[in-house]
C-alpha cells in the first residue's frame, strides 16, 4: 500500500539520521574519556577509526531505541500537523492499519539489535580493548618529551633530560606514588634507558641502566643501586584478559547466570534492551494518534521526555538488582514491563478511538 510505504520510508529516513547523529555524539563523549590515554602517544586516524567502529555496537543498544521513538513522533507529528492522520481515520483506516509501518519497522530493529546485543557487542568490546592496548603499547615512546614531566601513566611522574632518538633516553627521573603493590613511594634516577613494549604481554617497560632506587618510610629510607632494571609502566587500564561484564560472551553469561549475580543482570539487560524498540514502536503511534496536532517540535520534545523516564526506570531497576532488592530478571525487565503496560493501555484507547481519562 502506498501510504504504508511512504510512512515506512519517512520513519526509516528519520531513524537513520537520528542513529547517525546519536552515534557521533555518544562516540565523542566516550572518546573524550579516552583522550588522556592517547595524549602524547601519536594515535593516528586509523586508530580513531577502529575505535569508532568497535564502539558502535554498544552505542546502538542506546541509540536505536531512542531513534525509533523520536523518528515515530517526528513522522506522526508532521502527519498530524498536516491533518493526514485525520484524513486516514476519515477514510476508514483503524489504529492497527495506521500503526502497521512503525510496528513492522520496530520488530525488524528488535531482531537486528538482538544480534548486536547478544553476539556482536561483546566481541567488539574485546576488540576495542585490544586496539586501545596496542595503540598505547606500540606508541609508548612517543609519550616522552625532553625536559618535560610526563604524568600520563598511572600514579607515575617521569622526567627525561635528553632523548637522543625515539627509544634512547638519558638523564631519567621517575617518581611513583605508593599503591597496593609498592606500599611506599619510590623514586628512581638512571643515566639512560629505553622503552620495551610487548602487545602480547600487554606490558610497557622502561629498561633502565646505571641508576639508584630510593624508597621512603616514615622514619627510614632505603637506597639500592643497579646496573640494569626494568620499570613497569601502568597504562591506567585493566588487562584485556580481565573481562568486564559487557565484554563477556553471552554464552558465558548464560552458563554462569545462577552463580554470578552481576553477569545475570547483564544477561537480562542484553535481552531486554532490544525489546524496547518494539515497545516504543507500539507506544509511539498510540500516543501520537491521541496527542493531536503537536508538530515535529512537539513530537521531539514528547519523545525526549518519554526516553528520559524510560532510562531512569532502567537504571533504577538495574541498581535495585545490584543491591539485591530485585531479582536480576525484574531488575533488567522492570522498565520494559512498566512501559509495556503503558503502551498496551494507550494502544487500547487508540484502537477504540476513545479519549484517555483525565485525572
Amino acid at each position: 500500500m502506498i501510504i504504508q510505504k511512504n510512512m515506512s520510508a519517512e520513519i526509516t529516513r528519520n531513524a537513520g539520521v537520528i542513529i547517525l547523529s546519536l552515534s557521533v555524539i555518544l562516540f565523542m563523549e566516550k572518546f573524550i574519556r579516552l583522550a588522556r590515554l592517547f595524549m602524547g602517544r601519536g594515535a593516528d586516524l586509523a586508530d580513531v577509526l577502529k575505535i569508532f567502529i568497535y564502539i558502535q555496537p554498544s552505542l546502538l543498544l542506546l541509540s536505536m531505541p531512542m531513534a525509533i521513538l523520536i523518528a515515530i513522533f517526528l513522522t506522526y507529528g508532521r502527519m498530524s500537523a498536516d491533518s493526514e492522520l485525520i484524513v486516514l481515520k476519515a477514510s476508514g483506516m483503524n489504529f492497527l492499519s495506521i500503526s502497521r509501518a512503525p510496528i513492522i519497522f520496530s520488530a525488524i530493529c528488535v531482531l537486528l539489535l538482538m544480534f548486536v546485543s547478544l553476539y556482536l557487542m561483546p566481541i567488539s568490546m574485546q576488540a576495542l580493548k585490544r586496539t586501545i592496548y596496542e595503540t598505547i603499547v606500540k606508541k609508548a615512546s612517543m609519550t616522552f618529551e625532553e625536559k618535560t614531566f610526563s604524568d600520563v601513566f598511572k600514579n607515575t611522574v617521569i622526567f627525561v633530560k635528553d632523548i637522543s632518538n625515539e627509544d634512547e633516553f638519558k638523564g631519567i627521573f621517575i617518581y611513583r606514588e605508593a599503591d597496593a603493590a609498592t606500599k611506599e613511594p619510590v623514586m628512581i634516577v638512571a643515566e639512560r634507558g629505553h622503552v620495551k613494549s610487548s602487545t602480547d604481554m600487554e606490558t610497557i617497560r622502561l629498561s633502565l641502566h646505571n641508576g639508584r632506587i630510593h624508597t621512603y618510610k616514615e622514619n627510614s629510607s632505603t637506597e639500592i643501586t643497579f646496573s640494569d632494571y626494568d620499570f613497569v609502566l601502568k597504562a591506567g587500564l585493566e588487562s584485556s584478559k580481565q573481562l568486564k561484564t559487557e565484554e563477556v560472551l553471552t554464552s558465558d553469561l548464560w552458563d554462569q547466570r545462577k552463580d554470578n549475580r552481576e553477569w545475570a543482570i547483564e544477561l537480562h539487560r542484553r535481552i531486554a534492551l532490544p525489546f524496547a524498540c518494539l515497545i516504543f514502536g507500539i507506544l509511539g503511534p498510540a500516543i501520537a494518534c491521541r496527542a493531536g496536532k503537536i508538530g515535529r517540535l512537539g513530537g521531539f520534545s514528547l519523545s525526549l521526555g518519554i526516553l528520559v523516564l524510560y532510562y531512569v526506570l532502567l537504571i533504577l531497576g538495574q541498581g535495585m538488582a545490584e543491591s539485591s532488592k530485585l531479582s536480576p530478571l525484574l531488575g533488567g525487565w522492570s522498565a520494559n514491563i512498566v512501559f509495556g503496560v503503558v503502551a498496551a493501555g494507550f494502544s487500547y484507547y487508540a484502537h477504540i478511538d476513545k479519549p484517555v481519562r483525565r485525572f
